[in-house]
């Protein structure tokens, strides 16, 4: 899993890698600032905290992706994992001084788990790596670049 050495990955620009990275922490920092309550979701039990989940483990994946780090060395995993409980923290912080928003310490639990899963899943998962490095033109097609 971990011993397979550098793996072959699509090779970002870092003004690419860093588009998606910046656009989904504004609209995150838009999404907290609303005078609504909570976004708008399904009306399931702990639903914000499955939110959190996944999209802070996108963001970490995506801080991951876009690291100047060799692939397998501890410190790229660490950094995009420390990058992402930062700005879980900004963003409560922002919900707190919203008044239709609260400071949750559990959004950010589900944030740092999130972050960890996602990072480690990426990191050792080979064929998790390629689905998300392949073109989304080959997967419409069904087909995983090798």
């Amino acid at each position: 899993m971990f011993g397979e050495g550098e793996p072959k990955i699509q090779k970002l620009s870092l003004f690419r890698g860093l588009i998606p990275l910046v656009g989904m922490m504004a609209a995150l920092v838009y999404a907290s600032s609303l005078a609504r309550a909570k976004p708008a979701g399904p009306e399931l039990f702990q639903f914000d905290k499955i939110a959190h989940f996944f999209v802070f483990g996108l963001m970490g994946t995506l801080w991951f992706r876009v690291l100047r780090i060799p692939f397998l060395d501890t410190k790229r995993w660490v950094i995009a994992f420390l990058l992402v409980m930062a700005f879980g923290v900004l963003d409560e912080i922002l919900q707190y001084f919203n008044p239709n928003r609260s400071f949750d310490p559990y959004d950010w639990i589900a944030d740092a788990s999130g972050a960890f899963v996602s990072i480690f899943v990426y990191r050792g998962w080979a064929l998790y790596r390629r689905i998300l490095e392949t073109p989304v033109a080959l997967l419409l097609r069904f087909k995983i670049a090798a």
